[in-house]
């Protein structure tokens, strides 16, 4: 694992962004995973200025989500396809069949997880995954104590997730399931990058980092990642002893 603390959010922000455009300029044809959510909106950022200064070109990459909310669509603001879209995709050069996205509101949820697998395995793997971290240490929708040994899959979510989950839509919603990539997905990709900031991620940041590896804290177990890079600002790396 190399750490990488940033000054503030903005600046690790474009420093993790900066990191994925020298990937795809190495490898254009990347398939590429970020996460939804409010951490990586910085990078999304950075990453559609990037491309309209032509700095990066994603006319060859494939891009696959990492997860959704069971029941929500792209209609759904908060949604993770809404926030992918709105913020990145549909502000870029790419067309749609670059593009495998959970659909939460499918009918047959094991029929999707299929779906997303084989898209990942017809293209060879993901390349770069990009994962925020939540409150309990969840990446993606692998809640506490996930299984391992899991590709896309359909989970339970956790009292945190669910709690948290109100910050990213405009009415309630009553979300319990999400559908998600598996920690094997994750696990056979070439490159992870972790982003966290905050003061609030302090603890699950120290947890990730000096913790015992433990399904207990689904970030932790991917502590000993060949090519991890872990992004953070000063606040979420305050606590780091090492």
């Amino acid at each position: 694992m190399e750490i990488i603390i940033k000054q503030d959010y903005d600046k690790m922000s474009k420093e993790a962004a900066d990191f994925i455009v020298n990937y795809i300029n190495n490898k254009p044809e990347t398939l590429l995973c970020i996460a939804g959510g409010e951490t990586p909106a910085g990078i999304l950022k950075y990453l559609v200025e990037a491309s309209n200064n032509k700095k990066v070109d994603f006319s060859k990459c494939k891009f696959v989500s990492l997860d959704e909310w069971v029941g929500l669509g792209r209609e759904t603001r908060g949604s993770c396809k809404e926030t992918l879209y709105n913020q990145f995709f549909d502000l870029i050069p790419i067309t749609e069949e670059q593009i495998c996205f959970f659909d939460g509101l499918a009918s047959d949820l094991e029929k999707e997880c299929k779906r997303v697998d084989k898209f990942i395995s017809d293209n060879g793997n993901i390349d770069l995954i990009v994962l925020g971290i939540g409150m309990n240490g969840h990446i993606g929708f692998n809640e506490p104590n996930v299984p391992l040994d899991t590709y896309c899959h359909v989970v339970g979510l956790d009292p945190v997730t669910k709690d948290v989950s109100v910050k990213y839509f405009d009415k309630a919603l009553d979300v319990k399931q999400g559908i998600s990539l598996g920690m094997k997905t994750i696990n056979e990709a070439d490159t992870i990058l972790l982003i966290a900031n905050d003061l609030r991620k302090a603890d699950i940041v120290k947890k990730t980092v000096e913790g015992e590896k433990m399904p207990e804290v689904p970030s932790s177990l991917l502590k000993d990642f060949p090519k991890l890079y872990f992004f953070l600002d000063e606040a979420a790396a305050s606590k780091l002893t090492k």
